[in-house]
């Protein structure tokens, strides 16, 4: 298998179910508040908007947070934050897949006398 055409598996589990696709526009909507917050709010104190992708892309953001403070602002938290949506968008497509296979497969079934 070469590797566009694993790449193109991976991103389609990504992206071929409605369980994936809900949870990239919540991630999309959650990230696109916190960078309106961040460039057109202003804030006395810090703002928490920022936590709700962290929440959304867990765990694998999480790990993010433990990273230097300069690694982390800016663009590379919203690439950081991509990151973690399609790792856990890729998980839930292939879980999706198998729960769809499974269904599938138990309805064609005989069943045993």
């Amino acid at each position: 298998m070469s590797s566009s055409r694993r790449s193109r598996a991976v991103l389609a589990l990504a992206a071929d179910n409605w369980l994936s696709r809900c949870y990239l526009a919540a991630v999309v909507l959650a990230s696109g508040f916190t960078l309106y917050d961040d460039l057109f709010v202003t804030h006395a104190d810090a703002s928490l908007a920022g936590v709700w992708p962290l929440f959304l892309t867990a765990p694998l953001s999480l790990l993010f947070v433990a990273l230097p403070e300069s690694l982390s602002t800016g663009a590379l938290f919203y690439a950081e934050i991509a990151l973690a949506a399609l790792v856990n968008a890729v998980a839930l497509g292939a879980l999706a897949r198998t729960i769809r296979g499974n269904r599938g497969s138990s309805a064609h079934t005989a069943p045993s006398a």
